[in-house]
């Protein structure tokens, strides 16, 4: 493992996946981008979640991505590979398809599409955890998603998965995140997943953020939230409002793929294509006079 697990925190990426129009991996894309975050100095990518349409890709394009950015990021920024899928057993094949590439760590949602209780989640992640020697972390919904109603007991039974690194937060009820923080080790880690809440957990113990938006935000929200956790609170109150504002303004149209789109091309010259259904349609273009705002707004709330 290049990368030792504590030093996994700041602001990572879930990165977009560049794919061509018949949804094959875009590979020079994968490269442009990958090696754009390095040079914006982020702290890590997650690759292949929500944002990046894993779930939405066949396992075979999966492996080829994940191969592809864990080449293209070669050892200069840790990659932590998303494996979740309906069946474990293909959860487990991913896993251990990241680990022979080099991947630094690998992560899964809960069980989707199946009604499942807490220990059925919890075998889904023992199995996927014990099927490599990387860094493990789960991903965090809510608590209703898992089985259980008392979050120490959660945190208990997330302690004991097999290599368990810890987790992407992605819950709004950043109390629970606290409970969590104050009952397992202190080597795991703890990602807030919701991008408008990146400076709000780091309160409540998150190590660091990822989130969809930090692909086109990256640097403004890692200065304005490592601002914050070192002390000028006034820096993480002039950003966060602005950033939330925008936000809110792309992401309630339901058209928010397209501004990624549109927004990855203007920023940084990425094409990342057409995206994988259902959650990538590609609706009515965005007036660009509009993006170049956001950037200019969030990037001046930020003091990049």
């Amino acid at each position: 493992m290049a990368f030792a697990l504590s030093s996994f925190g700041g602001v990572w990426p879930a990165m977009l996946t560049p794919l061509h129009d018949d949804l094959t991996p875009n590979e020079a894309m994968i490269d442009k981008l990958v090696n754009t975050f390095v040079d914006l100095a982020l702290d890590g990518i997650y690759l292949l979640g929500s944002t990046g349409h894993g779930q939405a890709l066949p396992a075979d394009t999966r492996k080829a991505v994940a191969a592809r950015a864990i080449k293209a990021a070669a050892g200069r920024l840790p990659v932590m590979v998303h494996v979740g899928s309906v069946s474990t057993a293909e959860s487990v094949a991913l896993a251990k398809h990241a680990a022979d590439c080099g991947a630094d760590a690998i992560s899964s949602v809960p069980p989707i599409y199946f009604p499942c209780n807490a220990d059925m989640v919890f075998e889904h992640y023992r199995r996927i955890g014990g099927a490599t020697d990387l860094p493990f972390l789960i991903y965090h919904i809510q608590l209703a998603s898992t089985g259980f109603t008392n979050a120490v007991d959660y945190a208990k039974r997330i302690d004991a998965v097999p290599n368990i690194g810890g987790m992407k937060f992605t819950d709004h009820d950043l109390y629970t995140l606290s409970i969590i923080r104050q009952h397992v080790a202190e080597h795991l880690r703890i990602f807030s997943g919701p991008d408008q809440l990146c400076c709000h957990a780091a309160l409540s113990g998150a190590c660091g953020a990822i989130g969809s938006f930090y692909n086109m935000f990256g640097p403004a929200v890692r200065k304005a939230r490592a601002a914050f956790v070192n002390g000028d609170v006034e820096a993480g109150m002039r950003f966060m409002p602005v950033f939330a504002r925008v936000l809110y303004e792309i992401t309630s149209t339901g058209n928010t793929y397209a501004y990624f789109r549109q927004a990855m091309q203007m920023r940084y010259g990425v094409e990342i294509g057409p995206g994988a259904a259902p959650n990538a349609a590609f609706g009515k273009p965005w007036d660009e006079a509009f993006i170049r705002r956001t950037f200019d707004g969030v990037d001046a709330a930020a003091g990049v």
